[in-house]
């Protein structure tokens, strides 16, 4: 078999079926604008062949990540299949606590064991040189899904407790992908990095952790977007599967691994050090100066950012004078 053939096909059947998905929604083309449930779940059905490819390319050990990351699309499906059933075949919305959140809980708890699995396999992870990126950015992520997506849902009584506590779940299973994203993606060894496959699964849990949270602000500000991001459920599970299909790091030609260094390096080593300040001008922007000072989190991101621009700063002074002692001897 072909599997760049392959992987060209399930990329343009994906594409297709997004945009006939718009199609169906900005012109009510019937029946399929009212049976958007079971419409949806074709988006899930076109990972599984990718999925099947993936854990034939895959031997031995190598094989769990993708076994879990099967798993986990599969238990996504059944609970999109009976959440369907229930309202296109039944007419009745699923109210939590339902069969359907079983589904998408038990997903979230398989997606994170195949994330385990994946970085045991990973050689070589340093995550010691990139902790303080690592520590400041998941802590102003922290604070501001708390501030803006749990404690809303918190002083909500609507909301009962089983249904807070998927939320939280939710939350919480998110940040540690992140967290897991710059691990990933900053800490692993030149040789396993430089890889399509990792930047490619590196996108797929961000497009998880992106798509659950903003399916969370939907439902907390009432935004009248939840059809429009209707194509955008499956977009995780279908990169999952898609990065499935590419082989294992140690079987990378090294002249790929060399180009993919020499285009991205730099460019990754400045988003590295980016974060960070991208996400407290975030906080900065949504809750301003004095929201900082009396959010202890906020405080700390603000004061660790502040202590790393003062050593940047002296670093840069001793050096500067090293050099020009250097230049005068």
């Amino acid at each position: 078999m072909d599997i760049v053939q392959f992987r060209k096909k399930a990329i343009l059947a994906y594409v297709f079926y997004v945009c006939f998905f718009y199609l169906i929604l900005f012109y009510n083309i019937e029946p399929f604008i009212s049976h958007t449930s079971a419409f949806g779940l074709i988006g899930n059905i076109l990972a599984f062949p990718m999925y099947w490819l993936g854990l034939k390319i895959h031997q031995g050990d190598r094989r769990w990540p993708w076994i879990w990351f099967a798993i986990t699309g599969l238990l996504y499906f059944i609970g999109d299949l009976l959440w369907a059933y229930h309202e296109e075949c039944l007419g009745i919305v699923p109210e939590s606590p339902s069969i359907c959140d079983l589904f998408y809980l038990m997903n979230s708890y398989t997606c994170c064991c195949a994330f385990i699995c994946y970085i045991r396999q990973t050689k070589n992870l340093d995550s010691g040189s990139i902790f303080f990126d690592i520590f400041v950015s998941v802590l102003a992520l922290g604070g501001l899904l708390y501030r803006f997506i749990l404690q809303p849902l918190i002083v909500n009584e609507s909301i009962g407790l089983f249904e807070m506590f998927c939320h939280a779940n939710m939350t919480v299973i998110d940040l540690a992908l992140f967290t897991g994203i710059l691990m990933i993606i900053f800490g692993t060894a030149y040789s396993r990095f430089y890889t399509k496959r990792t930047l490619l699964l590196g996108l797929s849990f961000f497009a998880c952790c992106l798509v659950e949270q903003v399916s969370l602000a939907i439902e907390v500000y009432d935004f009248p977007i939840e059809l429009l991001f209707s194509p955008f459920w499956t977009v995780p599970f279908w990169l999952f599967a898609l990065t499935a299909t590419y082989p294992d790091e140690d079987e990378t030609e090294e002249e790929v691994i060399a180009s993919l260094h020499r285009r991205l390096g730099r460019a990754m080593e400045y988003l590295q050090k980016a974060i960070p300040y991208f996400l407290a001008l975030i906080i900065f922007l949504l809750v301003g100066a004095k929201g900082i000072m009396e959010d202890f989190v906020f405080s700390l991101v603000f004061f660790l950012l502040f202590v790393r621009m003062i050593k940047f700063l002296v670093a840069y002074i001793c050096r500067r004078r090293t050099t020009y002692e250097s230049y005068v001897d």
